[in-house]
């Protein structure tokens, strides 16, 4: 009996420490949990925080003056603050990004807008902790920041009117009173062709497989082109012909979809944009009837007045407007380009 008490005293501490060791396992263990917790909360804070950095920058380069083609640095602070609160983050659970204006966008260069969002202590919004407060971190900041850039486009994908200005050696000029013939009538043809144009067919978009000739014209014009065109592109033909009927209509009806009748120049437009067109603008359309002409450069017009109300012999004229478009902008735009697109450079 003495010598079994003996052999079970001696066995008691080799279970002490094996219960120790499991316990300082668990507590370890849960120790890491919790912290992977916290880890998951950090990264998704800081994708959400990305995502808002991203679409602030994007809405701030976006304020580019219809002038200047610059960007308008009040405007573009007023479109990321607001853009950014539009978006959530984790702080304790999803609450608004909140930028400040002022100290959270900058401007690298003439077309380009930077923004910073943060979760910090210092501005009293940081991330909060949940098990990481077991060792007395309550909180962590969380920054991200994007830089967007207004770009000279070299290909637009959507949108494009079936009809070009003449072009103008010297450039266009955005004054409000420098009106352009988008489409010139009857009586102004040159050698068979009003200044429209006949894309390749495309499967794409409200107007996929429309074919060419009146019914595309109608159709492009009131809901642009679904495929896309690049600068230099020469297999986009003059289309011959007046068709100002359809022509007239679908600008009516683009003229009716807007929120804003009033013929005021660009600058005081308060409409839905509804007005705006981007062209292609080709080398000349002096050619004779249906021939290739080759795209130099994309545009963008208002119209100005109602569709037929254009002063000598012209079906709609337009006011040049620096204008911001989807698309692609590609290494070298050519100073033909007036079109921009707005991209994330960081």
């Amino acid at each position: 009996m003495n010598g079994f008490d003996r052999t079970r005293d001696k066995l008691r501490p080799d279970a002490g420490i094996a219960m120790i060791y499991v316990a300082v396992f668990l507590l370890s263990f849960l120790w890491f949990a919790s912290l992977a917790i916290d880890m998951g909360k950090l990264m998704a804070t800081r994708t959400e925080l990305q995502r808002a950095a991203d679409a602030a920058a994007l809405a701030g380069a976006s304020a580019l003056s219809p002038k200047t083609g610059l960007i308008v640095q009040d405007s573009a602070r007023v479109r990321a603050a607001f853009t950014a609160a539009q978006n959530k983050a984790l702080q304790g659970g999803p609450t608004p990004v909140v930028i400040d204006p002022q100290a959270d966008v900058s401007f690298p260069n003439i077309r380009r807008v930077r923004v910073v969002v943060h979760r910090e202590a210092a501005t009293g919004n940081p991330m909060t902790t949940i098990f990481a407060r077991s060792v007395g971190i309550n909180s962590l900041d969380v920054t991200a920041h994007a830089t967007a850039e207004a770009q000279k486009l070299t290909s637009i994908c959507e949108g494009l009117a079936p009809f070009a200005p003449v072009d103008q050696p010297g450039g266009y000029s955005t004054s409000c009173d420098s009106l352009y013939n988008l489409k010139v009538g009857s009586g102004k043809s040159q050698q068979g062709n009003f200044q429209l144009l006949d894309f390749p067919p495309c499967d794409e978009g409200p107007c996929a497989g429309i074919g060419g000739g009146a019914a595309a014209v109608r159709c492009y014009t009131e809901h642009g082109y679904g495929c896309c065109l690049e600068i230099g592109t020469e297999y986009v033909s003059t289309e011959p012909g007046n068709k100002v009927g359809p022509f007239k209509q679908s600008l009516q009806m683009r003229w009716d979809a807007d929120t804003d009748k009033s013929s005021v120049c660009y600058q005081d437009y308060k409409g839905n944009r509804s007005r705006v067109f981007t062209v292609p603008i080709i080398e000349s359309f002096d050619v004779n009837g249906k021939k290739l002409v080759r795209v130099k450069g994309f545009a963008a017009f208002f119209l100005r007045r109602p569709p037929g109300q254009g002063g000598q012999g012209s079906v709609a004229e337009g006011q040049f407007i620096e204008y911001v478009a989807p698309g692609e902008a590609g290494p070298s735009p050519p100073a033909d380009s007036k079109v921009y697109g707005i991209h994330l450079v960081e």
